[in-house]
C-alpha cells in the first residue's frame, strides 16, 4: 500500500478555527480546556506557506494535553522525540511504506546500515508495535517485516519532516558549510 501526503492521515489536515485562534506558544504539559480534539499538534505542517522577508512568520499551533503528572520526564511528546532519536528507525519505516520486505532487501535498499544495527532496530520496532514480523515455515526459513497501523501512522511526521528538508535543507547545509570555514 502506497502512502502519500494526501492519504497519510490527520497529519495533513488543515487546522480547525479554534486552533488558528490559539496563542503562539506550544505547550506539551498542563491542563486542557479543549480535550483530546486539540491534540492534533502538527497537522498543518505541510500547508504552511514560506514567509518572505516582508511577511511575519506563522505562529505555531498550540498543543494542549490533558494533565498527566508532575514530572516532565513523562511528557508524551518525549516518546515521539525518542523514536526519531534512533536515526535508522524513520529510515526503516519509510522503506517499509510500500509493503513487507525481507531483512536482506531492507539492508540493500537502505545502504550503509550494518546487519547488527538493522536487526537491533527491527527488534526494537517490533517491541514498540511499529512492525510485525512474519516467519514462514520454509526451507530455508523466510522472515518479512511489515508496518503495523502505528508504523504507517508514523509516515505522516516523516513526510512532514521530508517536506521541511526539501524546503529548507539547502539553506541549513549552506549555513553549516560556512560555519566549518
Amino acid at each position: 500500500m502506497t502512502a502519500s501526503p494526501a492519504n497519510a492521515g490527520p497529519m495533513f489536515r488543515t487546522p480547525q478555527p479554534e486552533a488558528a485562534a490559539q496563542t503562539s506558544s506550544t505547550r506539551f504539559r498542563g491542563s486542557s480546556t479543549q480535550g483530546p480534539a486539540s491534540a492534533t499538534a502538527f497537522e498543518s505542517v505541510a500547508s504552511v506557506p514560506a514567509p518572505n522577508a516582508a511577511q511575519e512568520l506563522p505562529k505555531p499551533i498550540q498543543v494542549d494535553y490533558p494533565p498527566y503528572g508532575d514530572y516532565e520526564s513523562d511528557c508524551p511528546a518525549r516518546m515521539g522525540v525518542d523514536l526519531f532519536g534512533n536515526s535508522w528507525l524513520p529510515v526503516i519505516v519509510y522503506m517499509l511504506r510500500d509493503g513487507p520486505m525481507r531483512p536482506g532487501e531492507l539492508r540493500t535498499a537502505i545502504g550503509g546500515i550494518s546487519q547488527k544495527m538493522l536487526t537491533q532496530t527491527l527488534r526494537r520496532m517490533e517491541q514498540l508495535t511499529l512492525v510485525e514480523r512474519r516467519r514462514y515455515a520454509e526451507a530455508p526459513p523466510r522472515v518479512e517485516y511489515e508496518l503495523t497501523v502505528a508504523g504507517r501512522d508514523l509516515l505522516g511526521p516523516i513526510y512532514a519532516l521530508g517536506a521541511w528538508v526539501d524546503k529548507h535543507g539547502r539553506a541549513v547545509n549552506a549555513a553549516l558549510a560556512e560555519e566549518e570555514d
